[in-house]
């Protein structure tokens, strides 16, 4: 999506995507994805989700990127949060808590200016972008992971005859293509989400399976 039109989205908002309860495969698999409790973790393309807040009151220190200013503002104001803002160009920090939000081009974060991350919460971000943008997204978050780190990702799978994203369908082969010689990959579950979000039906789905793999980088 250009970045434009995510703006735009946000503004109007027509942000159906958007979920206001935390994470399922989150919560489920956390000790997993974060052995220590205490990691600092890394989430592309955040919104204002409230995974932010979890991963906080469980212990971590949390770096959400999000182009959309709106979206940075209302997840401030819908947690009832004060920030202390500030430039860092290219982006826009939020900071609240251990909650740090830049708001920017998430392609934009550098790791030799913002560092690495020992662990990432790709929570919706891959199937947010269209299949030209996903090369460097990928090979910029394998440069944001530490050696030994992890990475969550949810995905979702469906028939793309029947509905256009974003989100967009992206097959657990493709991820195992662009992350496999990198990090091994561990499949935490899968599940048909069109019964318990008509949404989907609405936009002309029968199924759309959503699924959660967890990437461990290779020391």
């Amino acid at each position: 999506m250009e970045t434009d039109e995510w703006i735009k989205r946000w503004a109007e908002g027509r942000i159906g995507f958007h979920r206001p309860t935390v994470q399922t495969w989150l919560v489920d698999h956390a000790a997993k994805f974060l052995p220590r409790g205490d990691e600092c973790v890394l989430v592309p393309l955040c919104g204002k989700s409230v995974d932010l807040v979890w991963l906080e009151q469980r212990g971590h220190p949390v770096v959400g990127v999000e182009l959309a200013e709106q979206a940075c503002r209302d997840f401030l104001r819908e947690q009832k949060r004060v920030a202390a803002e500030h430039a860092a160009p290219p982006f826009t920090v939020f900071s609240s808590g251990r909650i740090e939000l830049l708001c920017g081009d998430f392609f934009a974060l550098a790791p030799d200016r913002h560092g690495d991350f020992p662990a990432i919460l790709d929570r919706a971000a891959l199937i947010a972008l269209p299949p030209a943008r996903r090369d460097d997204y990928a090979r910029l978050i394998l440069t944001l992971l530490r050696p030994g780190g992890r990475m969550l990702l949810v995905g979702v799978e469906y028939d793309e005859a029947r509905m256009a994203g974003p989100p967009f369908s992206v097959a657990r082969d493709e991820v195992a293509r662009r992350y496999g010689a990198a990090c091994t990959i561990e499949a935490l579950g899968a599940r048909d989400v069109v019964p318990s979000e008509p949404v989907w039906k609405e936009r002309g789905l029968d199924a759309m399976t959503e699924y959660a793999l967890l990437l461990t980088k290779a020391r």
